[in-house]
């Protein structure tokens, strides 16, 4: 899998993510509708190549979730799920990528997440929901496979 349908899986085996969506976790796209989320990738970055071709990447994410809003209970609760699933990103790592770049095949693992900046993206005209936005950087290896 790459990194995009791992992190799907990661986010769908997350333990408390029944409390915060109903359904399926959308590629990039989610609807305006309470408890969906879409995660989109906005850019795969190259940060250093060995002379081997071995590679360590950065690819940032964006998750945006819809959950009603209407009062401060629900956006803590919100805000909550949010912070909690940062800090269980934070322990996660080991899980297996693949790629292939340029018709070569790699494989190799997540060493790292970083999240930043969940906070409210945009209101629902009637005001009963909120989209948020957490962005996620997930760093990983590639190792060329011979």
């Amino acid at each position: 899998m790459n990194v995009i349908e791992v992190m799907k899986q990661i986010l769908t085996d997350y333990p408390n993510i029944s409390d915060f969506i109903n359904g399926e976790v959308h590629i990039d796209l989610s609807e305006e509708a309470d408890h969906d989320y879409g995660l989109s990738s906005t850019n795969d970055n190259l940060v250093k190549k060995d002379i081997l071709g071995n590679q360590t990447r950065e690819n940032n994410m964006v998750l945006y979730a819809t959950n009603q809003s209407v009062n401060d209970y629900d956006r803590l609760q919100n805000s909550t799920f949010l912070l909690d699933l940062g800090y269980y990103l934070d322990d996660i790592k080991g899980h297996q990528v693949t790629a292939t770049i340029n018709d070569k095949q790699y494989t190799g693992e997540i060493t790292k997440f970083s999240i930043g900046n969940g906070m409210p993206w945009t209101k629902s005209e009637d005001g009963q929901y909120i989209t948020y936005q957490l962005q996620i950087k997930v760093t990983y290896t590639l190792e060329r496979e011979e």
